[in-house]
């Protein structure tokens, strides 16, 4: 179910919205975070957050049956059981970050812009998106050096 498209496989294509909708999901919450954003932001969060979760689901679950498929041995093994070891933390993550931005959702609609509640959740919120965004790098960068740069000899500087 989640190995390929058409041939292709489903891991580097998911792995596109990933890393496009948690950073915009983050930006979204520190939106969120500024009262004079936050009615604007709310909506938007909500659903770019939502989608960011099911792109990091699936996504972790292609990773999976792509490297099942591929069964790579050496440098790239140690690479790409680190970077799953990295996207496990992060799914943790955004689960964690959803839930603050759901609860955050649903307390807005009805608690004032300068309630302590409020207050708490822009704060989870603040500090989840820096979360997300740091972890995020952190599997990105090990993932692309197991495709691209295994043993660390590859210079592209120039």
């Amino acid at each position: 179910m989640f190995s390929e498209i058409d041939g292709m496989p489903l891991h580097p294509l998911v792995v596109h919205a990933t890393v496009v909708l948690l950073p915009l999901a983050a930006l979204l919450a520190v939106m969120f975070a500024v009262p004079r954003t936050r009615d604007w932001s709310r909506l938007p969060l909500l659903l770019v957050t939502l989608a960011a979760l099911v792109s990091t689901v699936v996504s972790r679950a292609s990773g999976q049956a792509l490297r099942d498929v591929l069964q790579l041995g050496g440098p790239v093994a140690r690479l790409i059981e680190e970077h799953e070891s990295r996207a496990n933390v992060l799914l943790v993550i955004v689960v964690v970050f959803a839930a603050v931005v759901v609860a955050a959702f649903v307390v807005t609609r009805r608690s004032s812009a300068n309630s302590p509640v409020v207050l708490a959740l822009a704060i989870l919120l603040v500090v989840g998106a820096i979360a997300v965004s740091f972890q995020v790098y952190r599997v990105g960068d090990i993932g692309s050096r197991a495709v691209w740069n295994p043993t660390g000899d590859a210079d592209f500087s120039g």
